[in-house]
């Protein structure tokens, strides 16, 4: 995309604004590990062009940043920013109700164009975004305010194709829950009671886990294979992160490590972790026994407890 430093340009509805620092590694550089500060911030990555995720979008308390050609943008208006896999589908969440309604905003990144979606009227929201494996839809939690508390009621699909969105109400559903797509794409899985559902696109039960302790970790929960889920263990166990076979249900691995959270999958063998480093933290690669094997940011502890949150997508 060919740009001027300082200008706006406009995506339909969002306003993405440019930046003139380039982080895009040169040639001679892009095999070995850039540093890369995020704007607004002093977290710091470090990313090697061979790596099988980056980040694309990061949010700093209600307010989200969007990764271009040129840089980190942010992006008054919107609290979240997720990029679908291979990078070419962006979809937002504003900060506020237009009319009355909840929205999402489909940003294709590839030719600049973009609109919005509406998806639940007030007084629910619709938040928490998560992309398909195949990019084609997401799915969004719905939830109601119940005092001071938000309760989760269902979800809704979003079809980025269609551009539209369909709102599905769950009977029974975990006042917490958390929605995600299955590998597949076929269904989506939430926690419920210290375990975890899959649930049909229409609402309906199609399988509980029991005891796994809930889904855990960024855009995806599951294993780039499919075959595993993560999920931070149940209360009974001395270690924090757990590994299920999907299809069988059994405990196939602990790791002994008490991470801050959990971003998802850098492959099948092993996860991405937020760890405490002296008196800040990091982003570390770490095995399924817990061994960090790389670090992929440092994060100030000013930022994290300004709610700073690193969004990765699969590329």
């Amino acid at each position: 995309m060919s740009v001027t430093p300082g200008i706006y340009r406009l995506l339909g509805c969002a306003v993405i604004a440019v930046s003139a620092a380039a982080l895009t590694p040169t040639a001679s550089s892009a095999a070995r590990s850039v540093d890369v500060a995020l704007p607004d911030t002093r977290v710091t990555l470090r990313e090697n062009a061979a790596d099988p995720l980056k980040i694309t979008s990061y949010t700093l308390g209600n307010v989200a940043y969007l990764r271009r050609n040129t840089g980190f943008v942010k992006q008054n208006g919107y609290q979240e920013i997720t990029v679908a896999p291979k990078g070419a589908m962006a979809l937002a969440v504003p900060t506020s109700y237009s009319a009355g309604r909840d929205s999402v905003l489909l940003a294709d990144l590839v030719t600049n164009k973009a609109g919005k979606v509406e998806t639940v009227a007030k007084p629910y929201i619709a938040k928490f975004a998560h992309w398909s494996r195949s990019g084609g839809k997401a799915v969004l939690t719905v939830q109601r305010k119940n005092g001071t508390i938000w309760e989760t009621t269902g979800f809704v699909i979003v079809d980025a194709t269609a551009k539209t969105a369909r709102t599905v109400t769950v009977q029974g559903v975990d006042r917490a829950a958390r929605f995600r797509w299955s590998p597949d794409g076929a269904d989506v899985v939430a926690d419920y009671q210290g375990g975890t559902r899959f649930y049909g696109q229409d609402g309906a039960l199609r399988r509980t886990l029991a005891k796994t302790g809930i889904p855990a970790g960024g855009e995806d929960v599951f294993s780039p294979s499919g075959g595993t889920l993560m999920t931070w263990c149940p209360a009974t166990y001395t270690e924090y992160v757990c590994f299920w076979n999907r299809t069988s249900g059994k405990l196939t691995a602990k790791a002994n490590v008490k991470p801050k959270a959990l971003l998802g999958w850098w492959d099948d063998k092993h996860v991405l972790a937020v760890v405490a480093s002296g008196s800040a933290y990091r982003v570390a690669v770490i095995d399924l026994q817990g061994k960090a094997t790389r670090v992929l940011a440092d994060i100030s502890a000013e930022d994290w407890k300004n709610k700073v949150y690193l969004s990765y997508t699969r590329r």
